[in-house]
Parts: structure tokens; sequence; C-alpha cells
């Protein structure tokens, strides 16, 4: 039996008893990502920002909130307008949504009593649909219309993260660009501009250290605080009924959104007490910032939540 085998397939037998040649594994081949080209583009672009503010002879406590509210304005309002459109919109088809859900349970159910008036002992699954299960398929049915309705009218959710996603990394950016111009980022202050020690700004005689009577961590606590109860008020609005209370009495992902960005701001006001001035102060002019934009667009590009008010 064993010879028939062999003489009938013997490439097969060579094959099987042949060790099989393998590519050597190397660490070096697998790809990876580093961070090493946007930091020497941040280091560049830092070396560039002195020179900024080299040629405009401003000092420092009067050019980083002008860079900030240039930067601002060119970069992140225009995308806060465009996002403050898409939402109104959204806001404009959303009681739209709402009315096609009593619909929706309604037109479930009666399909599941007409199917068990015509055959009491039937077991498909619309005539064993129960209350929870239509409560389900309805809400599904519903943000499939709603999906397609945003699609529709060019305002879908993914437009929301837009300014996020830009705003974020701008913030990091010129974080670490001051945090290398300051000398925070070397034990030695062998990058320091020497221009952040010569300057004096009120009570504070050297911009590139931190403020030991923490006025300016103070403030930013104030003032970043402020800005993000605006944002949740906007937000409590938005999730209200016509009578004032609440859709969900159970906690939602906004609610876990609020704790932890409340929490990110003690974090930050302790890490600023520590931080040097002239950082701090960029952080105070980009909340002061975005504190004034979202009160103006709220005041002149409202989200108009109907029946209640910011007032009342």
């Amino acid at each position: 039996m064993f010879n028939t085998l062999k003489r009938s397939n013997p490439l097969r037998l060579t094959l099987i008893t042949s060790p099989i040649l393998r590519k050597p594994f190397s660490l070096s081949s697998r790809r990876h990502f580093s961070f090493q080209p946007i930091i020497e583009s941040l280091d560049h672009a830092s070396e560039m920002l002195i020179q900024i503010h080299a040629d405009s002879t401003l000092p420092w406590y009067i050019f980083i909130p002008l860079m900030t509210f240039t930067l601002r304005s060119f970069i992140t309002l225009p995308i806060s307008l465009y996002q403050r459109k898409k939402l109104r919109k959204q806001n404009e088809l959303r009681p739209i949504i709402q009315a096609t859900t009593p619909v929706l349970r309604a037109k479930l159910a009666s399909i599941a009593q007409i199917e068990k008036f015509k055959n009491p002992n039937s077991k498909s699954p619309i005539a064993q649909l129960t209350a929870d299960k239509i409560i389900i398929l309805s809400a599904k049915e519903r943000i499939k219309r709603q999906r397609n309705l945003f699609r529709k009218f060019q305002c879908q959710t993914w437009k929301m993260w837009l300014l996020p996603a830009i705003q974020l990394p701008l913030w990091i950016s010129i974080s670490y660009m001051f945090r290398k111009i300051t000398g925070w980022s070397d034990m030695n202050h062998s990058n320091i501009d020497s221009s952040l020690i010569n300057e004096h700004f009120l009570y504070l005689t050297d911009l590139s250290l931190n403020d030991p009577y923490f006025i300016l961590p103070i403030t930013l606590g104030i003032i970043s605080l402020s800005n993000a109860e605006w944002n949740f008020k906007t937000a409590h609005l938005m999730n209200l009924t016509s009578k004032g209370i609440k859709n969900n009495l159970r906690s939602t992902p906004f609610d876990v959104i609020i704790t932890l960005s409340r929490s990110s701001l003690i974090f930050l006001t302790a890490i600023s007490t520590q931080a040097p001035a002239a950082l701090v102060i960029y952080w105070i002019s980009s909340n002061f910032y975005s504190l004034i934009q979202n009160i103006l667009l709220d005041r002149y590009l409202p989200l108009k939540y109907t029946p209640y008010n910011r007032s009342d």
C-alpha cells in the first residue's frame, strides 16, 4: 500500500517530508507611527512664534491674547458658525422625527393585532410582538428615519464633531509651543526666550515662572468653569420636554461627559498652579474667547428652544 502511494505521488511525499521554509521574523519590519516629525514641526513653529513676537515689538502679555484671538477667529470661528447652522437645522427637524414615534408604535401594534386576528395560533414574529418589542422596533425605525432625514438636509451628526477635531489639536499644539518657549519642557531652561524673563506683567516679574499667588490659575478656573456651565445649560435645555421634565431620569451619556469635563477643569486648574505664567495666559485667553463666542452665538444664532428660553 505504501509502495503504491510512493510510486503514484512521489511529489506529495517530498512536500510532506521536506522542512517548511519560512521567512525569518524581524521586529524592524513592523510598521510604526512616530511623533518625531510632528514634534520637530512644532519646534520650528515655536521658533517662528518667537520671531513674530520680536517683530511685533509687543509685550508677551498682549501678544499672547492677540495671537489667540486671531487664530481662533480665522480657524475655529468659521467652523463654529457652520456647525451652529447645522445644529439649528437639526433642531428644526427633530419635532418631525419625534412626531413619528407614536405613529410607528400604533402601526406596529395594529399589524400585530391583525395578524393575531387572522391566525390566533400563529407563531410568526409579527404575531408575537409585545409592548417592549414594539418600543424597541419603533425606536430603531425612528433612528433610521432621523439619519436619513439629516442626510437629506446635509446636517449629519458626524459634522458636529468637526469643531472638537480641529480645536483640540490646535490647543494642544499651541500649549506645547509655549511649553517649549517658556522652558517648562527643559529642566535646564536652555530653550527659554530671554524676553519672558525681562518683561513684567502686573505683579509678575518673570513670565517663565508660575504665579506664586495663584491669581492666574484661579482666573483660569473661573472662566473655564463658566464656559463649561454655559454649554451644559444649553445641553440641558435640549433634553427638556414641554413640561420641563427630563425625558429620562437615569444618567445619560451626556451626564457622564459633564462629570468628566468638570473633573478635567479641576485638573487643568491644578496644573496651572505649576505652569509658567505665559502658558496660563494662553489658556485664559482661549477659554475667554470660547465663553464670549458661545454667548454671542446663543444671542444671534439661538437654537430656538420652545417653549423655553435661557432666561427662564
